[in-house]
């Protein structure tokens, strides 16, 4: 596969400082989202999520979100979203610039 990541993107992704909670096997831990986008984000942790999993990503009132880990680098973690596209535009939208959902505009 060529090309950097960001050009096989199919959204755009922004860089962001957002509080987050996750909830998964073992308990509710808080994390800072420091980009993200229609089909993922990066999470910050403090410390690493060892042997834990994480299956929904929340921000302060909004609804949680189905996420799957796609990579872990000790307190850093991927996450892809896993709900329909439709349904995390929802929940995204106050949160990410406009840009952010051009493509997705696009395709409806």
């Amino acid at each position: 596969m060529s090309g950097s990541v960001e050009d096989r993107r199919i959204f755009p992704r922004a860089e962001v400082i957002l509080a987050g909670r996750v909830d998964g096997n073992l308990r509710k831990k808080d994390c800072a989202v420091m980009d993200i986008s229609l089909t993922g984000a990066k999470l910050e942790f403090d410390t690493p999520l060892t042997g834990e999993t994480i299956e929904t990503l929340r921000f302060s009132q909004s609804a949680a979100l189905n996420v799957s880990v796609a990579w872990d680098h000790g307190t850093s973690v991927g996450v892809n979203f896993t709900d329909a596209p439709h349904d995390i535009a929802n929940v995204l939208e106050p949160l990410l610039p406009k840009s952010c959902f051009e493509p997705f505009d696009n395709k409806n």
